[in-house]
């Protein structure tokens, strides 16, 4: 059962879009809103959007799009009543008690019932590797030096292969497969998919395990198996004891590659590192560490695959408005063994003189070029200094970027005026490019011929109808976005034309939400696309409601005329289509004989409207 409308507008009233999103996106001002990198696609130029007056976030890139309820349901994967109860426990609102929905009750149960799977494998891992059954995984944790309250601290376990044989009186095999912990046969039976690992297990920001990490004993492959996605983990948008980095007070943060090195520094003293899962950072990890600190130390392998990701790392942490420096670790590989052979106090003080990330990013660069000061390399150094320009038109901020500009020149002996003519050359071109980009973005945006029928299900029309379908969506979406800011014109659109009109069933409910509302008042848009629960449905409903198509339009009284216009004659299409298709030429010929008649008394009466 949904929650009342009341209780669902106050949580959303409670919660401000923009305070809730930056907890995910780093937002900046843009005249009235806000924007950010967008958190659901991968971008480089800022396309998301916030409109703290309309209470609604767009992202024209990807054209995902709605109010704070969509956007927890579209970064968290939760359901609509999942949503309302996140935002509501982060403003303190004690929802009332309710009978949920068959569909949310199951996924919720589901869930909850996945994450207690994870904790009893958790648990089961854990006993393994203090048994005899795990001695080889407890000497391979002796011997990289943790001590049993590390191994503690951090659950470590040891996979013997028999979990499925401790689960299966209370799992089915479908619930099981579905974990991601086990590998079935197709003549019967299960074998555990991490048998023979030492097991790391992954927690979320509430302590609560949802993945794990298991490394071979031996020569096997692959040496480190993770988790796949499931119900309740996404590797991209979680990090390596983030929950218990998180509530360090050092002040930043350091980021490594593996397991080994977070378990090893936090055994050091070093209780704020964290680590991605099995893949290079993403923009959604940047998103999260700039949650909780604007300054991340980089402590990556000092072999060359280590030295590219942190590359790759740097640009994704400065979108996310994070400080990036990088720990010189020579002459060992890792900080795992760095921590072994030169200790802690040596660490921090590396951490000290840990690089800018322009003078990694420098250094980096010149390794690629040759010998830049040899007269025989004047291509390569050449091409240096075109790659550092490209660096530099990266920073946005001018001062930023003339102070790097100025430090470039004078460590590389080049011509400043001559630096800042290619810098400035580069940048032109790559405004360029940039907004070519948004100019096919825009029209890759355009809305496909698509819709939702009664059931829910998207409907895409035959091809040889697809120009004139987006053609009806544009008009309708330009009708509910009038319906929804201009109450006099909703008056003189509900004369003539009927929910009926409106294809598909959230266009139906938009309307008839609109035609419902206070007569003299314009529609909370953040409110009615509450209305709605799945995330789908939520978009398109925000989607009709852009109130640019409506500023755009300098006389709205002739642009509503014309689009009432095409919707009567689209009703009279399908009118006579569905005469013709039930062979009733006498019916056809009377609608074709009185839309003539019609078409100018309507017109007449729209001009004669006054709003």
């Amino acid at each position: 059962m949904r929650y009342p409308d009341e209780v669902i507008d106050e949580v959303r009233s409670r919660n401000d879009i923009v305070s809730v999103i930056e907890q995910y996106v780093t937002l900046k001002r843009a005249g009235s809103g806000y924007q950010g990198l967008c958190p659901f696609h991968s971008e480089k130029t800022p396309s998301f959007h916030v409109t703290p007056s309309r209470q609604m976030y767009k992202c024209f890139g990807c054209q995902k799009g709605g109010n704070v309820f969509t956007f927890i349901m579209e970064y968290e994967n939760v359901s609509f009543p999942e949503a309302l109860r996140i935002l509501a426990d982060r403003v303190g609102y004690q929802l009332p008690k309710i009978a949920e929905s068959e569909t949310s009750a199951e996924l919720r149960t589901k869930r909850e019932r996945m994450l207690s799977l994870y904790k009893e494998a958790a648990e089961y891992y854990y006993k393994k590797l203090r048994s005899d059954a795990g001695k080889y995984g407890m000497e391979y944790f002796t011997g990289r030096k943790l001590t049993p309250e590390t191994m503690r601290q951090f659950g470590l376990g040891y996979s013997d292969g028999r979990l499925y044989n401790e689960l299966k009186g209370r799992y089915d095999d479908p619930f099981l497969r579905e974990s991601g912990l086990f590998t079935f046969r197709e003549n019967g039976g299960a074998g555990d998919k991490f048998f023979n690992r030492v097991m790391f297990p992954i927690f979320d920001n509430n302590g609560k395990v949802i993945a794990f990490g298991g490394r071979v004993m031996g020569d096997g492959q692959p040496k480190y198996l993770n988790s796949p996605e499931s119900l309740i983990f996404n590797k991209s948008r979680n990090l390596y004891h983030l929950n218990q980095a998180r509530r360090s007070r050092r002040g930043y943060l350091i980021l490594c590659e593996g397991y080994m090195d977070v378990i090893s520094l936090t055994q050091a003293g070093f209780d704020n590192a964290v680590a991605t899962l099995g893949t290079a950072l993403t923009e959604q990890q940047a998103q999260i560490l700039a949650r909780f600190t604007k300054d991340v130390v980089l402590t990556y392998d000092s072999d060359g695959a280590g030295q590219k990701a942190i590359d790759r790392a740097i640009p994704i942490l400065y979108s996310a408005g994070i400080r990036a420096r990088v720990v010189d670790m020579s002459p060992y590989k890792d900080p795992d063994e760095f921590i072994k052979n030169l200790g802690a106090e040596e660490y921090e003080k590396r951490i000290r003189d840990a690089r800018s990330s322009y003078r990694f990013e420098m250094e980096y660069l010149q390794t690629q070029f040759g010998d830049i000061t040899s007269t025989d390399n004047t291509d390569g150094a050449n091409a240096f200094v075109d790659a550092a320009a490209r660096w530099m038109i990266r920073y946005e901020d001018e001062l930023e970027r003339e102070t790097y500009m100025k430090a470039f020149c004078k460590d590389y002996n080049v011509n400043y005026q001559a630096f800042v003519k290619r810098v400035n050359r580069l940048g032109a071109e790559e405004l360029g490019r940039k907004a070519a980009e948004a100019v096919r973005a825009q029209q890759e945006a355009a809305r496909a011929a698509e819709v939702l029928d009664g059931d829910g299900e998207v409907q895409t029309p035959p091809a040889g109808r697809a120009a004139k379908r987006d053609e009806i969506l544009n008009t309708q979406d330009y009708l509910v976005t009038i319906l929804a800011g201009v109450p006099k014109a909703r008056k003189i659109i509900r004369k003539y034309l009927t929910i009926e009109d409106f294809t598909g069933s959230v266009y139906q409910k938009v309307v008839q939400l609109c035609y419902d509302n206070p007569e003299h008042d314009p529609v909370d848009a953040a409110k009615l696309v509450s209305r709605f629960e799945s995330a789908e449905e939520q978009r398109l409903a925000a989607d009709m409601m852009s109130d640019e198509m409506a500023m755009k339009t300098e006389d709205i009284s002739k642009a509503v005329e014309d689009a009432v216009m095409k919707m009567v004659k689209r009703r009279t299409e399908n009118q006579l289509a569905k005469a013709k298709e039930e062979n009733n030429l006498k019916e056809a010929a009377r609608i074709m004989r009185e839309s003539r008649k019609e078409t100018e008394s309507l017109r007449m009466r729209l001009r004669a409207e006054v709003y």
